[in-house]
């Protein structure tokens, strides 16, 4: 038995359980989630539940995995964690700069967009820094990054209605090109070098 996928399946059909007594109880203006302008506020508890549902199946259904012999032991090298650790802090000052920027500079002076490309350009100057540098990139920021980018170039198009689309798009794209991106190890945890 596969424990984080029952322990998963049982928050999301929590959090379904929860969402769902809300939608009942409280009148359809209070709970609120907006898909272009209308408000289906029934959306999370489906797709929480469908998703406990099916972490609690696979997590009966896993089979165990069989004890692998220990391959190498892995060092991981002291230099490119410490140029690592070095390029994450620098990446989060600029977003807390950005994000002091956002807070204190009024909405009506910057364009709508901008605040998410710039979220989404220190993501993948982080990632571009690691790369240069012979680190292992982060697929999770490089996915935040250009649906970030993307995302704020839809809105400065004025087209938000399509941003969940592009969500579902890059997903995919990432998906498709993922067996690529492991020959490659392009991605990975960044102390593996």
């Amino acid at each position: 038995m596969n424990k984080p996928r029952l322990i998963g399946g049982i928050i999301c059909l929590a959090i379904a359980a929860f969402l769902t007594v809300l939608n009942v109880v409280l009148p359809a203006d209070n709970l609120m989630f907006m898909i272009d302008d209308t408000n289906m506020p029934f959306l999370p508890p489906i797709v929480l539940g469908i998703l406990g549902v099916v972490l609690l199946v696979t997590a009966v259904t896993a089979a165990p995995k069989e004890a692998k012999p220990d391959k190498l032991a892995f060092t991981p090298d002291p230099e490119k964690t410490a140029l690592n650790k070095r390029l994450e802090t620098m990446a989060w000052g600029f977003f807390l700069i950005m994000l002091g920027g956002y807070m204190f500079v009024p909405h009506t002076v910057v364009a709508k967009g901008l605040w998410p490309i710039a979220v989404g350009l220190i993501m993948l100057g982080l990632n571009l820094a690691r790369y240069l540098n012979r680190i292992k990139m982060s697929g999770f920021t490089t996915f935040l990054g250009i649906v970030s980018v993307i995302g704020g170039l839809l809105q400065l198009a004025g087209m938000q209605s399509l941003e969940s689309a592009v969500w579902l798009i890059v997903l995919g794209g990432y998906l498709v090109l993922k067996p690529w991106f492991n020959k490659r190890q392009i991605f990975g945890k960044a102390e593996m070098g």
